[in-house]
């Protein structure tokens, strides 16, 4: 993707990628920031916002994606092989923008509900528990319910493009 930090025209590039992905294009006010853009996208629950050579996905906490779903496409293999030898859709759909691509299990939650039942029946304040070790506790077992991922950044077009079609596949299913 064009780095578009200072680009006057960036709403044409943007109004492309989003078109090329099947998102919904919603006009607004022009952007403060680094991109100056008055278009951001809209799918289900997501939006999604262009930052300098990247897009920023993101829902509220109970719209996110299930860790099942966002585990597959994690794992998803790349269909692209070339130079940048990029193995599987998680290094270009980064789970909350982390550069190191960590498996979506590192960084998927349950929602505030369910932390709050389950620091009731461990004993413990889940709320104020370091994601690391919130995390921790979901893997183990300890603390238990269902977990979303509702923060990535997505690297290139494919990646959009698989990200929207993985959430309407998703929209479908509910």
């Amino acid at each position: 993707m064009k780095n578009l930090a200072g680009v006057k025209e960036a709403d044409q590039y943007i109004q492309e990628e989003l078109y090329l992905a099947e998102i919904e294009l919603v006009r607004g006010e022009q952007s403060g920031g680094e991109v100056p853009y008055s278009i951001i996208g809209k799918l289900s629950a997501w939006e999604f916002r262009r930052a300098w050579y990247y897009w920023m996905a993101s829902a509220q906490e109970c719209n996110g994606l299930p860790l099942e779903v966002a585990a597959q496409l994690h794992e998803r293999e790349y269909p692209i092989i070339g130079e940048d030898q990029l193995k599987n859709y998680g290094q270009v759909v980064r789970v909350v923008g982390h550069c190191g691509c960590p498996h979506p299990r590192e960084w998927a939650f349950p929602t505030r509900k369910v932390i709050e039942a389950e620091s009731k029946r461990i004993g413990q304040d889940l709320m104020r528990t370091t994601y690391g070790d919130l995390a921790k506790l979901c893997n183990s077992g300890v603390v238990q319910g269902d977990r979303f991922v509702n923060s990535y950044h997505i690297d290139n077009q494919l990646g959009l493009n698989e990200f929207a079609r993985v959430l309407r596949e998703q929209c479908r299913k509910n």
